[in-house]
Formats: structure tokens, C-alpha cells, sequence
């Protein structure tokens, strides 16, 4: 997954996320895999206040099972989370 981020002026993270049909064939695929990232979101969403998120899903994403891509994508936003703490900082 790639996460690219930019600050904005609202008291709240806003999310978009792009799962393209080369990354994943069927749409029930590409909806559980968005799924797993809004919930994943929402869960954060608190953490990542002030920044509009774009979520890109790469090759293989459609391989992993929900728990995979759950801890993958928590990763995303610990990563992120700590990159605006030290830019704030």
C-alpha cells in the first residue's frame, strides 16, 4: 500500500482511496479490501487530524486475507501518524 498525504486546513482527516482493476480483478475484492482500509481509518482517524490521505493499493493486496492487510495497513498509519508528530514538532 502507498499513503500520500497533504495537510489541510480542517479539524479532521478526510480519506480517498484507489484500488484499480489491475490490482484486483473482481469488485468483491476491491470493496473488502476498501472496506478493511475505512475501518482501519476510523479506528485512527482521531491521530490523523489536519490531513487528507490518499490510500493506493498495490500489486498483491488481493493475495492477502483481512487480517494481513489490516496489520499492513496499520502500519501505513503508525508510520504516518509519527512522520506529522515530528513535522509538528
Amino acid at each position: 500500500m502507498l499513503a500520500l498525504y497533504k495537510p489541510n486546513q480542517k479539524a479532521l482527516a478526510r480519506l480517498g482511496i484507489i484500488v484499480g482493476k489491475r490490482v484486483a480483478n473482481s469488485a468483491v475484492s476491491r470493496n473488502q479490501i476498501k472496506r478493511v482500509v475505512r475501518e482501519s481509518f476510523r479506528a485512527k482517524q482521531e491521530h490523523l487530524k489536519g490531513l487528507d490521505i490518499i490510500v493506493i493499493a498495490r500489486q498483491q493486496c488481493d493475495k492477502l486475507d483481512k487480517i494481513e492487510l489490516r496489520e499492513g495497513i496499520d502500519k501505513l498509519w503508525q508510520k504516518l501518524i509519527t512522520l506529522c508528530q515530528k513535522v509538528s514538532a
